[in-house]
């Protein structure tokens, strides 16, 4: 009997010990939740929201039903809005499909607002199409074929920030990008939406060909205009130059024949006599006429007065009147 007590004893204890600890699992599985890094947490008392949760680690709760726990995922979202038709401001009807990304921000918000994340995606989708509605009716079809230079990028940033600052304000969420993903046009407005982009386009073009010619004119008229004044400067330079050559060369001449005039005078007759006589050239000169008298011969004695019978009979040049061909 003495050596049954303690073995009950150890019996009774082990017992004891394990329903302690099945009995701690259970408390602590009911008043304490782990928070991931995907997630925000609502605790929830009664059903009414009295904290947020955004940091990740172990926190400690009240049990069931007197506080509850609302995961809500923080994650990046995807979404794309429905097929419609809308109208620009031209009045031309388009097919303009957009995608949009967002993640939650504002938990107690989102939680109030929407609660799960299919029905912020419904809204979402609702925001963004009446973003792209209103963007879309204060622009033409034409904005939307441009890439560069506003166009399609300023009209995608215009429809962001307007569905952006909705969403925030309305569900608690960060609309991180919206885009457009293709323009579609209704079938029956194909052809003539490509007609009447086919005669904007030739008529644009037939404008830019008359401004180009109007230009070309403009600048051919100042370049002849340029020219003109040029040609006449360097005219009005060329004869400026050539009288100043020629009064200093009279001055030369001037100051030559002040020097020595009988020296000038048989020089400008020696050049005279080279002009008119070469080697194959007879002619009768009366040579008592300058600057024929030269032609007369060297010898000492009479020289008959009157008109030779040629110029060969006469006496042979001196060596500096003779006269290369």
């Amino acid at each position: 009997m003495s050596e049954e007590a303690p073995a009950q004893r150890r019996t009774a204890a082990f017992r004891l010990a394990l329903i302690i600890a099945v009995g701690a699992t259970v408390v602590a599985s009911a008043c304490g939740f782990i928070l991931s890094e995907t997630e925000h947490a609502l605790v929830l008392r009664f059903g009414k929201p009295v904290r947020v949760l955004e940091k990740p680690g172990l926190y400690l709760r009240l049990p069931m039903p007197v506080e509850q726990v609302v995961r809500v995922d923080r994650r990046l979202q995807h979404g794309d809005i429905r097929l419609s038709e809308t109208l620009t401001r031209d009045q031309r009807n388009v097919i303009v499909p957009m995608f949009f990304t967002w993640r939650v921000t504002d938990a107690l918000l989102f939680h109030t607002a929407v609660r799960e994340l299919s029905a912020a995606s419904a809204k979402l989708d609702a925001l963004v199409t009446s973003a792209r509605n209103s963007v879309l009716g204060r622009h033409d079809f034409a904005d939307l074929m441009l890439l560069e230079g506003g166009g399609l990028p300023a009209l995608e940033a215009e429809m962001h920030a307007l569905a952006a600052g909705d969403a925030a304000k309305q569900l608690g969420v960060e609309l991180i990008s919206t885009g457009i993903t293709q323009i579609q046009l209704p079938e029956a407005n194909t052809e003539s939406v490509f007609r009447r982009m086919r005669a904007e386009r030739k008529r644009e073009a037939t404008q830019y060909r008359a401004e180009g010619r109007a230009k070309a004119a403009e600048m051919k008229a100042e370049t002849d205009k340029e020219a003109t004044r040029l040609i006449a400067d360097a005219k009005r330079q060329a004869e400026e130059m050539r009288g100043k050559a020629e009064a200093e060369a009279s001055a030369i001449y001037a100051a030559a024949h002040g020097k020595d005039p009988q020296f000038y005078k048989f020089l400008r007759e020696l050049q005279s006599l080279r002009t008119v006589v070469d080697k194959n050239t007879t002619v009768i000169l009366d040579t008592s006429v300058a600057p024929f008298h030269w032609l007369k011969a060297s010898e000492p004695g009479p020289v008959a007065n009157g008109p030779t019978t040629s110029a060969p009979a006469a006496p042979p040049l001196p060596a500096t009147l003779e006269k290369t061909p």
